[in-house]
């Protein structure tokens, strides 16, 4: 494994270990989702830009580039179910139903959706790795079937995709120190 990087498996686990640990009361201690750098096998970075998650690759001008990330504690554990944002929380990806189903980013607060305790299905990604220890793809928990995906091409808009053709499917992850 390259510079030691944890698989996708490991990042995994240490969140939903570190997020199902509770204080006193039951309450859980972390108030803040982890921070996360999403990459697709292409090497680009998803990034937020006017209002949309967008994939490009890094450059010199690059802000950092990372997505919040918290479990959703209701939802089947073992398919990994994830809440995934906008950095400061303030915005989550959201998928609306239908024959194609749309990825949107809804002003919702990713610390909210993780306490409410409800299926929040529409906002839920599957974390899932298959043949490889290193790359995992995130599939609506709303409209099985479709996943995360970004274009072949740079500074395109996030999008759903049922995989094959150029969309691209697999990505990195890697919490941010």
């Amino acid at each position: 494994m390259a510079h030691g990087r944890k698989t996708v498996d490991q990042e995994m686990a240490d969140l939903f270990h570190n997020f199902g640990k509770t204080g006193e009361m039951g309450i859980t201690a972390l108030e803040e989702p982890w921070l996360y750098k999403i990459w697709d096998t292409n090497q680009k970075f998803l990034f937020l830009q006017n209002g949309l998650l967008q994939a490009a690759p890094l450059n010199s001008n690059s802000e950092d580039q990372v997505i919040a990330v918290v479990p959703n504690q209701i939802l089947d554990q073992s398919k990994r179910p994830i809440f995934m944002g906008t950095k400061d929380g303030k915005h989550v990806l959201n998928v609306q139903s239908g024959d194609r189903p749309q990825l949107q980013l809804a002003g919702k607060d990713i610390m909210g959706l993780y306490k409410n305790k409800e299926e929040a299905k529409e906002f839920t990604f599957y974390n899932q790795t298959k043949g490889s220890e290193v790359t995992c793809s995130f599939e609506s928990a709303a409209s099985p079937g479709w996943f995360l995906s970004t274009a072949s091409e740079p500074n395109k808009p996030l999008g759903l995709s049922q995989g094959g053709g150029s969309d691209i499917t697999l990505f990195y992850i890697e919490r941010k120190p």
